[in-house]
Parts: structure tokens; sequence; C-alpha cells
């Protein structure tokens, strides 16, 4: 009876030992503000529980298995590879255990049901292997820290999603800020300039003339710009919403043409249309501008008096809009980024923002469409753009003329 009470003392104070070392474990781990005061909690409090010297190791994003700084002790050399077995295979080495034996500690995986968050490393002070009961106690232990590691990880994570978002909403709201402001003092440059040209026709010197004309052209230069960041910041906003409608092709080509007559003055401009096209459902708003950004882009980037074709063309499934100059093509390492936004390629001619091709790409995905761009073999830059012949579920009807005032 009196062996039996002492058996029954002695289980108590193992389970109290127990619950206590859980306790102050799961205290010490809630209440670290950082890993790394989580990591010098931690291996304190295994320490007085195991009687060991502790060791983490965790992951870096590339996988690579690092030693945390605060660990108590630092493997030996011939043992180095132990704990990224352990990462690995997501099972126990090293002393003690079946695998890797040779080893001078026991290296425990911490596993979560979200992937292994490390390894945790106990050198003994004493050469007797753990009881049934701490065994079990060191798994327990393993489980709480993995889950506080997961825990933190996921924290990161999501403050940092937070971070990027309302850093993403803070800059369009300041670049869609900005260019509305800026549009109405240019909109007040443009109407003046065209009165004063209007007015003085018979009285301007040939001077004045020009530089009428070069402040008119400059105010329109800024004028787009300005335009294409309230686009970009549209697209990237998720509100371009097509309006779709029965269009007809050859008015979408000539009203565009007509756009970008002066732009293209000094390149030979070849259009070809295919006999009978059907009429298209299409935002003949949005098709429009990415046309004429299209069509502008060869004019900026290639040798004056080098010809820009157009071809439309129709099969059963699509519409096919090509744009293609002669110019000096694209490097292979480059045309994956051309419709990235801000992208300029290099040695392109000064004076663009990188926004044209990004907007072409968004306006045309909008409508359930793609675009693409190919070095020609011959010479020159091919773009085609592809819109489907049926209207894509989802997208609402209008006429064109609501659909541009919709957008402007």
């Amino acid at each position: 009876m009196t062996a039996r009470i002492r058996s029954q003392q002695e289980a108590e104070r193992q389970r109290e030992a127990r619950a206590t070392a859980l306790y102050l474990l799961a205290a010490e781990l809630n209440s670290s503000a950082s890993l790394d005061a989580m990591v010098k909690k931690l291996v304190r409090q295994m320490e007085v529980a195991f009687d060991a010297g502790i060791a983490l190791f965790l992951p870096d994003p590339q996988n690579v298995v690092n030693l945390h700084p605060a660990s108590a002790f630092q493997p030996e050399a011939t043992e180095h590879d132990v704990p990224i077995w352990v990462l690995a295979h997501g099972r126990s080495a090293g002393r003690f255990t079946d695998n890797l034996p040779g080893a001078a500690a026991l290296y425990v995986p911490l596993a979560t049901s979200s992937g292994m968050m490390g390894v945790v490393g106990l050198r003994f002070h004493h050469g007797a292997p753990l009881s049934p009961d701490r065994r079990n106690l060191l798994d327990v232990f393993c489980q709480q820290i993995a889950l506080a590691l997961d825990r933190h990880r996921l924290n990161e994570v999501s403050e940092k999603s937070r971070l990027l978002a309302e850093s993403e909403r803070l800059s369009k709201t300041l670049l869609d800020s900005m260019s509305h402001e800026m549009r109405t003092p240019l909109a007040a440059i443009l109407s003046a300039t065209g009165n004063l040209a209007a007015l003085g026709k018979s009285t301007d010197s040939p001077l004045q003339r020009e530089m009428l004309g070069e402040i008119r052209e400059a105010a329109q230069r800024l004028d787009r710009l300005v335009g294409n960041v309230l686009e970009a910041t549209r697209v990237e906003s998720g509100n371009v919403k097509p309006k779709i409608n029965e269009c007809d092709v050859a008015e979408l080509v000539n009203l565009t043409v007509a756009e970008t007559e002066k732009e293209l003055a000094a390149h030979p401009l070849e259009l070809q249309l295919a006999p009978d096209l059907p009429l298209v459902p299409l935002d003949f708003v949005l098709t429009q501008q990415a046309l004429s950004n299209l069509l502008s882009n060869a004019a900026r980037h290639t040798p004056s008096g080098t010809p820009v074709r157009l071809v439309a063309s129709a099969d059963q499934d699509f519409l096919r809009l090509v744009v293609s100059d002669r110019g000096p093509g694209l490097a292979p390492e480059v045309l994956p980024r051309i419709f990235d936004k801000f992208y300029r390629a290099p040695n392109a001619a000064t004076g663009g923002t990188g926004l044209g091709l990004s907007l072409v790409k968004g306006f045309v995905e909008a409508q359930g469409g793609s675009v693409t761009a190919e070095n020609d073999p011959a010479g020159g830059l091919t773009f085609t753009l592809r819109l489907p012949l049926r209207k894509v579920v989802g997208e609402t009807a209008g006429s064109p003329l609501n659909s541009k005032a919709m957008h402007e």
C-alpha cells in the first residue's frame, strides 16, 4: 500500500510538472510579439523541461535550413545534414532513433497541416534515453511550437497583404485625384489656344502661330497621358465594364484611322478589310481605343516612311484585327513584358509612358478577347487582337453612344 501511494504521488507530481511545463510554454508562445522573442522563450522553456541544450532550425523561402541565432548549441560539423534530412522526411533522427543514430543530438520535426515549420534539436545533458512519458511530452511541445510558428507565418503574410493592398489603394487614389485635377486646367489651356488661333489668323506672325501650335500639341499630349493614367487605374480596379453591341468593323476601322491620321502622317497606311465582315458584338469605344493605341505605337516606334498595315478578318469564332509595321522589332526576351504597365522597351523613343499597350490588353481582355505580339520574319512587329464573335456571358448591352458617354 505504501509503495502504491508513493507511485501515485510520483505520477501526480509528473502530471503536475507536465501541465505546468505546457502552461508555461503556451503562455510564453502567446505573449511573444516577434519571432526572435518567441524562439528565445521556447529555448529557455525546453532547456528547463528536458535538461538539454536546444537548437531551432527554420527554413527560408528557398527551403534552406538555417540555425536560429537564439539556439543554445551549434551542431557538430558531422551532423549538419541531419536537420535537413528531418525537414525533408518529416521524421525524427539522431540520438535515440533509428535514423542517423550517430548524431550527438536528437532532431524532431515541427509539422502542421500546412507543412514543415522547422526542426528542433535537443542535446541532452544526461545519457539515458527519454521515457515514454517524457517522449510524449516532447511531442506535445513540438506540436505547440509548430502551431505557434505557423500562426506567426500566417500573421506575417496577412500583414504584408494588408500593407500591399493599402499601398495600392493609396497609389490609385492619388493617381485618380491628380489626373482629375489636371484635366480641368488642361481643358482651359486647349480651349484658350484654340480661341487664340481662331481670332488671330490674320494678324499673328508666323512665329506666334507656330508657338500656339506647339502649346496646343503639348497640351493635347499631356491630356492623352492623363487619360491613359485614368484608364489604367480603372482597368486595375476592375471598373471597366464593357457595353457590348453589334458593331460594323469597317466603321470602327475608318473612325480609328481618322483619329490617328496626324500621328500616321509620316507612314503609308495599308488597309485590308475582308469582304462581307459580319456585325461583331464588341464595345465600340474600348475597341477603338485599343486599336488607336496600336496604330499610334507603330507610328511612334518605327522609322519615318515605313508602312503600317491594318488587316481585319473573321472566322467562325473570332474577329482578328492585325496591326503590323516594318520597324526594327523587339528582342525575344522583351516580348513577354511589353504589355506590362509602365514597361518601356530598351532604346524606345522618348516621350512614351509605357501605358498604351497595357491599356490595349486591359480593354481587349475586358471583352473576353486576347492580344498577342510577335516579331515578323520579314521585319517589324505584329500585334493581333482577337475578339469573340459570340457575346461573353455577363456583359451588358448598350448603344455605342451610351457606351462612349459611360467611358468618358
